[in-house]
Order: structure tokens, then C-alpha cells, then sequence
């Protein structure tokens, strides 16, 4: 049976999709699942034979019960719709980012931290960035960043005291104006020994933050204004966030405290 007509098949009807969710741990006659659910015994009887046209389901001494085919296709249209779900949950980042090629995998954000701007709380990512760039364990962060802003200066300058060493990746504009709006604390941030301050050719459109075991993703507005922030102990979203990170790094070139744009 072609997929896309069983998808459609469950799609069609709420009531299909609550009985076979019900089957896998209850089996039961169709008085039984009728009465539990509560769903007409016409409506159950229906259901059923659907399912055992497509062997959903098998009959035993009156009770029905889901074949291993019926609870594969229950677990994996299960798995789908908490996709799908998390994907509607995490809106507020994958609307912000530039592309498909910069987007986390859903499933990698299950168990991840979310926080959004709202119109009675637009700091509020911001805030969640900061404490969990001090919430970090860690000897060496790696950065990218489209923004450079005092409102992070805090929770990063508390890891360079620490020591902890820092990659920083920032495209040619943003770098350019933090240089010409504040030469000299300019020259003093990119001399610290515990920075790299790498120059990327082209815009960076998302923030970027690797700790050993926290990944932190932000996702900017057009303005350059932080809309959400997520936090992550995944160990693939950090492994694809390694990757992205060496792109961008190899693509760009060192600042020079002295001569930034030589």
C-alpha cells in the first residue's frame, strides 16, 4: 500500500489514530474500546476492519489486537507527529535562520531550553544567553556571532577572567563598526590573550556559542535583535555545531590587534 495513501489515511480521522494509539497498549473487544474511549461501537467496528484490511491489527477470541505491522506503523507515526510538534515548538528559531543548511535537526532539540522575545519580555532571550554562557564548564568556547553587544560583555568577560580561551567568528561589517565606534577598547578586546578574533568575508545571519557540553543557538532578527535563544546538551547538535563552526572559521582570517584591516 502506496505511503502517501496510508498517511492520508491516518490524517483523515482523529478518532483512527486515538484507537490505534489505545490498541498498543490495551487491546480489547469493540465493546471494551467503544465504552473506554469513548467512541461509537459503530464507529470502533469500522475502524477495526479498516485496520485489518491493511493488517493494522488480528483478531483473537474476540479481542483485537495490533499485529507487529500495526505497531511499527503506530511508533512511527507517533515519532512523526512529536516532529512535527517539536518543529512548531521551536518556530521562534528556525524562522530567523537564513537557511535550511543552518537549521538543527528537530530531533536533536528534544530535552532543549527555549526562550523567546515576547512584547511583555523582549529581553528575555537575551537574558537566557547570558546565564547560560556563565552556566558553562568549560576551557575553550567557540563563536559565531553577527552582533557585537555589552549585554553579553558581562557573562564573557567572566570566562576570560577564568582563562577559559575564546574562537570568535564575526563578519567584516560588524567587526569594522565595533573598530571605528570604540578604537581603542577595540584594540584592548582583540589583544586579550585568551581571544581569536577571526574576520568572515560575508554576513553571519545566527549566534553560535560551544562549550564542551552545551551548545547555545541563537536566532536575529533583521534589526540584529536576539528573538530566541536555545540551549543544548546534545551531543549530535554540538558535533553539528563543531562543523558549522570550522566552515565558517576556515572561510575566515585572523583580526590583528594592531591593524585589524590591513
Amino acid at each position: 500500500m502506496p505511503s502517501d495513501e496510508t498517511a492520508q489515511f491516518l490524517a483523515g480521522s482523529p478518532d483512527r489514530r486515538r484507537l490505534l494509539d489505545h490498541l498498543a497498549d490495551h487491546p480489547g473487544t469493540p465493546a471494551a474500546l467503544a465504552e473506554t474511549l469513548p467512541l461509537s461501537r459503530r464507529s470502533v467496528q469500522r475502524h477495526l476492519s479498516q485496520f485489518a484490511d491493511r493488517g493494522w491489527v488480528e483478531k483473537d477470541e474476540g479481542s483485537y489486537r495490533l499485529t507487529v505491522t500495526g505497531e511499527l506503523v503506530v511508533a512511527e507515526h507517533a515519532a512523526y507527529r512529536e516532529r512535527l510538534d517539536r518543529i512548531e515548538t521551536f518556530r521562534p528559531l528556525f524562522d530567523e535562520l537564513p537557511d535550511r543548511a543552518h537549521a538543527p535537526d528537530p530531533r536533536w532539540l528534544t530535552g532543549a531550553t527555549l526562550v523567546t522575545a515576547t512584547s511583555t519580555n523582549p529581553q528575555a532571550p537575551v537574558r537566557a544567553y547570558a546565564d547560560a554562557v556563565r552556566a558553562l564548564e568549560t576551557d575553550h568556547v567557540r563563536m559565531l556571532s553577527p552582533i557585537l553587544s555589552r549585554s553579553f560583555h558581562d557573562a564573557h568577560a567572566r570566562l576570560a577572567s577564568a582563562g577559559v580561551y575564546t574562537e570568535l567568528v564575526m563578519d567584516a561589517a560588524t567587526i569594522k563598526r565595533a573598530s571605528d565606534l570604540n578604537p581603542g577598547e577595540f584594540e584592548v578586546i582583540v589583544g586579550l590573550d585568551v581571544l581569536d578574533l577571526y574576520r568572515h568575508p560575508s554576513p553571519i545571519q545566527f549566534g553560535l556559542t560551544l562549550g564542551d557540553e552545551r551548545t547555545v543557538m541563537g536566532a536575529y532578527d533583521e534589526d540584529g535583535t536576539l528573538r530566541a535563544c536555545v540551549t543544548s546538551a546534545n551531543e549530535a547538535f554540538r558535533a553539528w555545531g563543531d562543523d558549522l563552526f570550522d566552515r565558517y572559521r576556515d572561510r575566515a582570517e585572523p583580526v590583528d590587534s594592531a591593524v585589524p584591516f590591513r
